[in-house]
């Protein structure tokens, strides 16, 4: 019952996505790209494969050794950071409006934010997705949910150090300003 809740969670979350993805695709206008589709694509598979190995059990293998004992207080727990985590991407992505890419990439008549969940990181939308699988690491409580963090975890690191150098060739002194003020992607710790 609770994987499925979980899946349920991470499919609305998924399915509103696209949704907004497409419908702000046809509204905007690339300008300059700061990553290429071989690193675009890599990212994605990425993500792709830790939702694989997170959600997707197989009976009898060792990644699905649960490693945080279940009990409805900690699935429940882990459940309450999912959803704040995914809310506050979706806040973040609802501040950013015609300024979001999903692609490292400036569109037509994009803008520094610094509002909304943007005063608090610089990536909220970063920071919601893998606090999000953070939260779904402590529901499942299984070697394969930590894997799916760690994978995670370390593909957004990497996007973030990419997206910081592009936007500051971008943005310049602006953008250097914002990153003396705000944090990456956790607060106090990145």
């Amino acid at each position: 019952m609770n994987k499925f809740i979980i899946n349920y969670i991470w499919g609305l979350f998924w399915g509103y996505w696209i949704l907004s993805a497409i419908y702000t695709r046809s509204k905007v206008k690339k300008l300059s790209s700061g990553q290429k589709s071989t690193q675009r694509m890599l990212h994605l598979i990425l993500v792709i494969v830790a939702f694989f190995i997170t959600l997707f059990e197989f009976k009898n293998f060792m990644f699905w050794k649960e490693i945080i004992p279940s009990n409805l207080i900690v699935e429940y727990f882990g459940t309450i950071i999912l959803v704040i985590s995914l809310s506050f991407a979706i806040w973040a992505r609802i501040t950013l409006g015609r300024n979001w890419s999903g692609a490292i990439q400036r569109v037509e008549g994009q803008r520094l934010v610094k509002n909304g969940p943007y005063r608090y990181v610089r990536n909220p939308i970063y920071t919601g997705i893998v606090c999000g699988f953070f939260g779904t690491f402590i529901t499942l409580g299984t070697i394969a949910s930590l894997v799916g963090f760690i994978i995670i975890l370390s593909t957004y690191i990497v996007k973030i150090r990419k997206e910081q150098r592009y936007l500051v060739e971008e943005f310049g002194e602006e953008y250097n300003k914002y990153i003396s003020e705000s944090w990456a992607l956790i607060p106090f710790i990145f």
